[in-house]
């Protein structure tokens, strides 16, 4: 849907390599948060971290996970929508056998905080499926 960005960016924030590029910058006469399309390329998520301002997440390509501290594990499909409030620890990223890609919404854009922490571990990692819930299926679909 979005083009890729042509190179990737490696940080210790993040497992492997991720292709970021930028659909709307910080300065725009709309006054607009940034967005950002970011895709992962299979297995590679983020560390932990806490947007000052919170952050949305729009899943446009393949599967991958999303998961705010202390609660379980979000399986992302393409249109699936995430939120993190302001000042939440999560983390996101790919599923293991497929590339995901989503557009990040840095909400509130005067707050520009942005604190990273540990990566969650290997075991846990390696646990996730990318099978939804059944009953996460019945309640977004309407059934």
């Amino acid at each position: 849907m979005f083009e890729r960005a042509p190179e990737a960016m490696t940080a210790d924030t993040f497992s492997g390599p991720a292709y970021v590029s930028s659909l709307i910058g910080a300065d725009n006469a709309a006054g607009a948060p940034d967005l950002h399309y970011v895709v992962f390329d299979p297995g590679v998520i983020n560390n932990w971290h806490i947007h000052e301002g919170g952050q949305i997440l729009i899943a446009t390509d393949g599967i991958g996970y999303y998961q705010i501290e202390g609660e379980p594990v979000q399986i992302m499909y393409p249109g699936d929508v995430a939120f993190c409030p302001p000042g939440v620890k999560h983390w996101h990223g790919g599923s293991k056998d497929t590339k995901f890609a989503h557009i990040a919404v840095n909400t509130n854009p005067e707050l520009k905080g942005l604190e990273w922490y540990d990566r969650i571990s290997d075991e846990e990692y390696a646990a996730l499926t990318t099978e939804k819930p059944a009953e996460a299926e019945t309640e977004t679909s309407g059934k």
